[in-house]
């Protein structure tokens, strides 16, 4: 009876961390890091994957309302219920599966389920959530280092049950700790700029749509951006719609009469390839009349990347998505999706950028947990790397 409740207890730990670690208080963020502390008290396999399952399907909760809006058109609510409970299950599944009861066992499985759920593909793709994003509450701005430094901690507390209850200790008594709430960072000579144009802020086929929204953004452009000092200025994820070369030369155009040709502007699209069937959900900059971009390189599975359909959009595995500012510095820039994996973050921080930019368009999910899980997570990652974040959104 005692180890049902013992268990029971670890499910429920990991269930209220996923409610609280990524919600709008910033302290509680640092919890995210007990998660795997829980799963190396599991006393079964069995155990080991619904705590995960736990933390996963709480963390992620706002993908059952979410995806029920992004899916209306063509899905029922039940169909989007279970493509969350799906999503949940295979994320979960490595943490079950790489379980073992030997302690030396554990310690390696702990580690190859971390990289087959949350870095190594197919599995990244959908690995949303990262507890190990967290590492910079304890290891502020050491990057890799900090990664591999909170992993030992966990290796150390696999082969200790003592030194892993002080772990569990230390983490839970953190958000009592001043520092750990500051994650927020200001970047000298950016301005960003969120919108609330809902749905019509969305990529479409509907030409009317598109010159509807092209004449909102450039009329709520002009009134923001008047007198502004910024080298930069940073709009949301698909706000300029889907472009071709017209497009692409009607936004060059009233850019120019809205700011200086010394005014970066950076701002999300969706660019036809080859019969227009495919697209790039991308990031454009255009500085001086030229523009300059990088490709999403994981879009939402099922919903954008339909990879045996012919049709949606591209997927860029390997790119780095650094985008080099008119002043030298490199941003990294993050798409909506991608602010929630771990993969196209890893990649990105190999090239050192000065900078993070995230962009996106959230107007599906506006009443739910998940914008606000984006930002945690992205500030996460920029503490983690000691890098600072300019976040652009559209509701």
């Amino acid at each position: 009876m005692t180890k049902h409740l013992i268990n029971l207890a670890l499910i429920g730990a990991s269930f209220a961390i996923g409610l609280v670690g990524l919600s709008s208080l910033q302290p509680l963020s640092v919890l995210i890091l007990a998660v795997p502390v829980l799963w190396m008290f599991a006393g079964s396999r069995y155990t080991a994957f619904l705590v995960m399952f736990a933390y996963n399907i709480a963390a992620s909760r706002g993908l059952f309302h979410g995806a029920a809006v992004f899916l209306s058109d063509n899905h029922t609510a039940v169909e989007a219920a279970y493509l969350w409970g799906v999503w949940v299950f295979v994320l979960s599944l490595p943490f079950g599966v790489f379980w073992s009861a030997e302690r030396k066992r554990k310690a390696v499985l702990l580690v190859l389920a971390f990289m087959t759920a949350y870095v190594i593909p197919p599995f990244s793709f959908i690995g949303i959530l990262n507890p190990l994003a967290a590492s910079g509450c304890i290891f502020p701005n050491y990057g890799f280092w900090g990664l591999l430094a909170m992993i030992g901690l966990y290796v150390i507390c696999v082969m200790d049950k003592c030194f892993a209850i002080t772990v569990f200790c230390v983490i839970t008594l953190m958000p009592f700790e001043a520092g750990v709430s500051s994650m927020e960072s200001s970047v000298s000579g950016f301005m960003s700029i969120n919108t609330s144009f809902g749905k019509l802020g969305s990529g479409s086929f509907a030409f009317e749509s598109d010159f509807e929204r092209a004449s909102m953004v450039f009329a709520d452009l002009k009134k923001r951006v008047y007198g502004t000092s910024a080298d930069v200025i940073v709009l949301p994820e698909t706000i300029a719609g889907r472009l071709n070369q017209a497009g692409l030369e009607l936004w060059k155009n009233e850019i120019r009469q809205i700011v200086s040709d010394d005014t970066a502007v950076i701002f999300g699209a969706e660019l036809p390839v080859g019969d227009g069937r495919k697209y790039d959900n991308a990031a454009l900059m255009l500085y001086k009349g030229n523009f300059s971009l990088v490709s999403q390189r994981i879009p939402v599975p099922y919903s954008m990347w339909r990879p045996f359909s012919g049709i949606g959009a591209n997927l860029y595995l390997t790119e780095d998505a650094i985008l080099t500012l008119p002043d030298g510095r490199r941003a990294a820039v993050v798409i909506c999706y991608e602010a929630f994996l771990t993969w196209p973050r890893l990649v990105s921080m190999i090239h050192k950028p000065d900078v993070i930019i995230s962009i996106a368009n959230l107007w599906w999910c506006r009443d739910t947990s998940i914008p606000v899980s984006m930002e945690r997570f992205i500030q996460l990652w920029g503490r983690l790397f000691g890098v600072p974040v300019v976040m652009a959104r559209n509701m």
